[in-house]
């Protein structure tokens, strides 16, 4: 019988760690998928097929000096244990040649973990029929993707942690014949007909406004409804140039304002990362485990940065389990009060923005971030949808964007898994609301 992931990543984890000599440390981690991938225009298949893939990173330790090194595997035990055996004596040849590193950091960490999530997905010969058919007579366009996802680490130090996870992504936009579009993500463990279609349905009533002749906004500043599609994009920003501790040593996170006592956010603002989604794993590839949950920011105040082990030999910060890129990982927005079916009535006149495009960095130091509004973003009018808007350039700092200017935020969340596929389908996500804000800065 075929072995699972699991049993290969432990049998050719403990086949690395008996090849271990004397002084020598490892962390060994490994990420595998089995996945089914369609890609899709014009409501027709265009390309599909099965993605079958594992490989293992290590990190090895000796004489003072850090070697990382990967290999891909074949599922072949004994080609596989050849492959594993041959990394691992050309990185011992190769790490003397290394300088010593400084703020070496070896894991000591021996805990042990568990997770595996099992979804209800659709039959592989059932999905083409089930998503094209609700989208006959729209030009649709998308990848869908579903199976399974698994990550584990092993480490010299005892530490053996197992994450797996069945879940699907359907990443879709619909387009009419003047270019205009409407962006979505469907995504989750369990398939749902019926809120497939109910979407599909939302996205048909959508086009009938985009018919409309385009509103050419001022530049200016804008009451704004920004959803959850929306603020999906601006998370990024919580880990580039984000919460890490080590930026915030370094001076080039945008949240040392925040952290000195010279910027704040609102009260309604919380942030959390939150393994309970099930979206990422809570260890890594230190074999460190994060907590549960780690509140970031509480009621606008900022409670706990991101510090990895490095960090915390570098500068002194105990460790709370972040990788070495110290990035946030299944990220939660907390919820609030106001009904998102009373978002276009409590917006009034503004924008009702959809979906953001093209964001960066404009001023790191202030936290300005800039980007383009896009696809179904709407003018409204006391309480009323009007007319699409011409896409805009905006420029504006999160300092107000989740401080001042929040007005309020909605009590649904959405919870959207990652949609990233290079080189292989990727875990995490976020849970996000949505968020009424004040004076919106579109300059373009």
């Amino acid at each position: 019988m075929k072995m699972s992931f699991k049993e290969y990543f432990e049998s050719i984890a403990d086949f690395m760690l008996s090849e271990l000599l004397e002084g020598e440390k490892i962390s060994i981690s490994f990420s595998g998928e089995k996945s089914y991938f369609m890609r899709f225009s014009k409501a027709k298949v265009r390309q599909n097929g099965m993605v079958d893939q594992g490989y293992f990173s290590c990190t090895f330790w000796k004489k003072n000096r850090t070697h990382d090194f990967r290999f891909g595997i074949q599922m072949s035990m004994e080609k596989d244990k050849r492959m594993a055996a041959e990394a691992l004596q050309e990185a011992r040849d190769s790490i003397m040649l290394l300088p010593e590193d400084k703020y070496q950091s070896i894991p000591e960490a021996s805990q042990t973990s568990s997770a595996i999530y099992t979804g209800k997905l659709l039959p592989e010969d059932k999905i083409p029929e089930t998503i094209l058919s609700p989208v006959k007579g729209l030009d649709f366009a998308g990848l869908y993707s579903q199976g399974v996802i698994c990550k584990g680490v092993i480490t010299s130090a005892g530490a053996s942690h197992w994450f797996q996870t069945e879940n699907f992504v359907f990443d879709y936009s619909v387009w009419l014949e003047n270019g205009r579009g409407i962006k979505s993500l469907y995504s989750g463990t369990e398939w749902s007909d019926a809120q497939y279609k109910a979407k599909i349905e939302q996205a048909r009533k959508g086009l009938e406004v985009l018919h409309t002749p385009q509103k050419k906004l001022a530049p200016g500043k804008y009451k704004a409804f920004i959803s959850a599609d929306a603020l999906l994009d601006v998370t990024d920003f919580f880990s580039w140039n984000g919460f890490s501790e080590r930026s915030m040593q370094q001076g080039s996170s945008a949240y040392l304002a925040l952290k000195e006592g010279r910027e704040h956010f609102s009260d309604k603002f919380n942030l959390t990362q939150d393994f309970s989604l099930g979206l990422e794993p809570a260890f890594n590839s230190n074999g460190e485990l994060a907590p549960e949950k780690l509140s970031i920011i509480e009621k606008g105040k900022l409670k706990n940065t991101l510090v990895s082990l490095r960090t915390e030999t570098q500068y002194g910060v105990k460790s709370n389990g972040a990788p070495l890129s110290e990035s946030m990982r299944s990220i939660l927005i907390g919820a609030g009060n106001l009904n998102e079916a009373d978002a276009v009535k409590e917006l009034g006149t503004g924008i009702y923005i959809s979906n953001f495009n093209y964001l960066n960095w404009s001023d790191t130091s202030s936290a300005r971030v800039t980007g383009m509004t896009r696809f179904a973003c709407l003018w409204v009018e006391d309480g009323k949808i009007v007319a699409p808007i011409a896409d805009m350039r905006w420029d504006e700092s999160l300092y107000n964007m989740f401080g001042e200017n929040l007005l309020a935020v909605t009590k649904e969340s959405r919870i959207f898994a990652n949609t990233g596929t290079y080189g292989r389908r990727s875990t995490g996500g976020a849970s996000l609301p949505g968020i009424l804000v004040k004076d919106f800065n579109c300059t373009l």
